[in-house]
């Protein structure tokens, strides 16, 4: 639980302690991302209308997306790598992990609000609740657990975010085109 509570409330905190050698206190990241990613992957999957035309609507197309997130989070670590080159590829793996845990669960609850939005307007404006938290949390954490400037975080952070979308898409396209 203070895992958790530690990810959600203070963001980067967690990685980089785990970075300082202080990891007893903490739920292994491993553990903690495949807990949490399990239980995205099997609530997105009982979502039948949660993306257009029905994308994720087979369980072998969830257990793809699954897999191919498992496999790309250490990617994420190699370009926090390159970017932030002071820094470890074990303690950029725990980072990566707890960015991905925190963004799976965002999106758990965007898609929960979205799957509601037939029935109300006020639904589709409650998204913008967690995808601002969840771009508050990003610079946060990578602010928090690299210790650079503002600027320098944000131009780090969104240089990566545009990088690893970009073979996100690749990647999707590839396999699942």
């Amino acid at each position: 639980m203070l895992t958790l509570r530690t990810l959600l409330f203070k963001p980067g905190f967690a990685s980089f302690e785990f970075a300082q050698g202080k990891k007893v206190k903490y739920t292994p990241p491993l553990r903690l991302y495949l807990v949490v990613s399990l239980l995205f992957f099997l609530i997105l999957g009982s979502f039948n209308n949660l993306l257009p035309d029905g994308e994720l609507r087979s369980q072998s197309a969830t257990e793809t997306y699954s897999r191919i997130m498992f496999v790309l989070f250490p990617v994420f670590a190699i370009y926090v790598g390159v970017f932030f080159r002071q820094s470890y590829f074990l303690a950029n793996l725990v980072f990566s992990m707890h960015l991905h845990t925190i963004a799976y669960l965002a999106l758990l609850v965007i898609g929960s609000l979205e799957s509601m939005e037939q029935r109300s307007p006020l639904f589709v404006f409650l998204q913008v609740f967690p995808a601002a938290y969840f771009l508050w949390y990003v610079l946060a954490a990578f602010k928090t657990m690299f210790q650079e400037s503002f600027l320098s975080t944000i131009l780090k952070s969104g240089a990566i975010y545009f990088v690893y979308m970009a073979t996100l898409g690749l990647v999707f396209d590839v396999i699942l085109g």
